[in-house]
């Protein structure tokens, strides 16, 4: 039977009444707040502290001129960089050994798995100072067995801002890796070993490629949760490197400098933008490219 014109209208506007408040968070919460940041960097702040929203490049010049800002924001790149890199390696075999137990047993553990995420982030960072303090449980474990003599420094510099980030960025990881390997076909492994692959081989050439694109999913919300992290960095970190989340309350809160630090924002906003776009092509283009073959 031919649908009529009135039924395909009817079912476009109760599409369009689903969409419409998700439509509408998006653009107060997300839109408006990036457009009045984008405005803001191209205002300047007055002797006095007020702001002049005449139209200027001062603020992009100073930022873009000065090595400081970049250096801070390489150091927040290479920082998310390898907070997602670490998390990556120790999240996959976790959650392929999640996918080989029983599915009786997988929502247990699975349950365990986000115990950790109930908890407050500030709360989880926090409780790492009394671990790895220089009379923390670590330092206290090691010198009683006698391997060290003097506590080591591992609190408030980068291993202990890199200790907190995997922490809370690995159950994320491994949920996605575990939600891209539960979606492969158990029929086209038990192939692959009907045909004389080994464990191994069968690994490396089917669940390994075919669990890409979850595993790159989450690198990328990892990155861009690593580059935006602030409490972490603040509780955790020392005084002798800062990263740009940092960087952008202090010019906010501190200084009051809403232009240099909308500025700052855009830039890391645009960054991320960037990666975002850059994925999505070419995991595109792969989908596509598989899809002629």
């Amino acid at each position: 039977m031919n649908k009529s014109p009135i039924t395909d209208l009817t079912r476009k506007h109760i599409a369009l009444l689903l969409v419409l408040p998700a439509a509408i968070c998006v653009i107060v919460f997300v839109v408006l707040p990036l457009l009045a940041m984008g405005a803001f960097s191209f205002s300047t702040r007055l002797p006095d502290g007020s702001i002049d929203f005449s139209p200027s490049l001062a603020n992009w010049h100073r930022v873009l001129g000065d090595a400081f800002y970049w250096n801070i924001l390489a150091r927040t790149i290479i920082f998310a960089a390898m907070s997602t890199l670490i998390v990556a390696v120790l999240a996959y075999p976790a959650a392929y050994w999640l996918v080989l137990q029983p599915k009786s047993r997988r929502p247990l553990l699975i349950m365990l798995m986000l115990i950790p995420s109930w908890i407050s982030y500030v709360v989880r960072t926090m409780s790492w100072i009394p671990v790895l303090g220089r009379g923390g449980v670590v330092n206290d474990l090691l010198m009683n067995i006698g391997l060290i003599q003097q506590p080591l420094p591992l609190l408030y510099n980068d291993f202990s801002v890199y200790i907190g980030m995997v922490q809370f960025l690995l159950p994320l990881m491994m949920l996605n890796i575990f939600l891209g390997l539960s979606s492969i076909e158990e029929n086209i492994l038990s192939a692959a070993q009907t045909l004389g692959a080994s464990g191994w081989r069968t690994f490396w050439s089917i669940s390994f490629p075919l669990a890409l694109p979850a595993l790159g999913a989450g690198c990328v919300l990892c990155f861009i949760l690593s580059t935006g992290a602030y409490i972490t960095p603040l509780l955790l970190g020392g005084p002798d490197g800062s990263y740009i989340s940092e960087l952008i309350y202090d010019e906010i809160i501190g200084q009051q400098n809403w232009p240099l630090g909308a500025t700052l924002a855009n830039i890391l906003v645009i960054l991320l933008i960037c990666l975002l776009s850059a994925y999505m092509y070419f995991a595109g283009t792969k989908h596509l490219l598989r899809g002629r073959h």
